[in-house]
């Protein structure tokens, strides 16, 4: 329930601003989700194993698990993060939308 509210909102709010993101990348509600859930597994495996080097295979076999039930290539997910990247405002958007669903869960 409370994903579908995440959704809702950002819709709201992306659809009040006058930001919109080519269709050839991920839109705001779908890369909020995945930069949530990437997050919270960066997070867990860097507080279990602390060396990158120990847990990178783990972490990008689990990523790729996510991406993949989210019908998302890797690909598809960097180039939207780059997008986002190059457009400030959309970053932060993003950010504040992923932080304000990550506080509510803690």
């Amino acid at each position: 329930m409370k994903k579908y509210l995440v959704v809702l909102l950002l819709g709201l709010v992306f659809s009040c601003n006058e930001f919109s993101v080519p269709a050839n990348y991920l839109q705001p509600e779908e890369l909020s989700v995945l930069v949530e859930e990437i997050s919270v597994l960066e997070a867990h495996y860097q507080s279990t194993y602390g060396v990158p080097g120990q847990y990178k295979n783990a972490l990008d076999k689990a990523v790729s698990k996510v991406l993949k039930q989210h019908h998302c290539t890797l690909l598809k997910f960097k180039k939207s993060v780059y997008y986002y990247a190059a457009h400030p405002e959309l970053q932060k958007l993003l950010n504040e939308s992923t932080m304000t669903s990550l506080s509510r869960k803690i």
